[in-house]
């Protein structure tokens, strides 16, 4: 029992002194912007798009790969995302989504084509 106790007291003692993990700081924030065509919504390479601060600011450019979407990394806020319609499209929509960005969550803004 007492090689019990004094094991648990040592075991204890090295866990207390041992240093504390650091918090993670938090993830950085990003917009994501997705472009497809059709019922099935089939990815659309090559559609730029332009993510702009809600209060004003140098826009971020970025134009969809094969997969039909593209990242822009920004700070954690408010933007604008603004899509060219692709030659031979017509946009479901509006041109202009608002979203926010949080850090750890990215926010999605979709845009449907209607394509011949």
């Amino acid at each position: 029992m007492r090689r019990t106790l004094f094991l648990m007291s040592v075991l204890v003692a090295s866990l207390a002194s041992a240093p504390l993990a650091a918090a993670q700081p938090p993830a950085d924030s990003a917009v994501t912007v997705r472009a497809g065509f059709g019922p099935e919504q089939f990815p659309i390479a090559g559609v730029s798009a332009d993510v702009t601060p809600c209060a004003g600011g140098a826009a971020v450019p970025v134009t969809t790969g094969k997969d039909g979407s593209a990242t822009a990394p920004v700070a954690a806020g408010c933007y604008r995302v603004q899509v060219a319609t692709p030659s031979g499209c017509t946009l479901d929509g509006d041109a202009t989504q608002q979203v926010t960005a949080i850090a750890g969550i990215t926010p999605i803004a979709s845009f449907r084509f209607r394509c011949a």
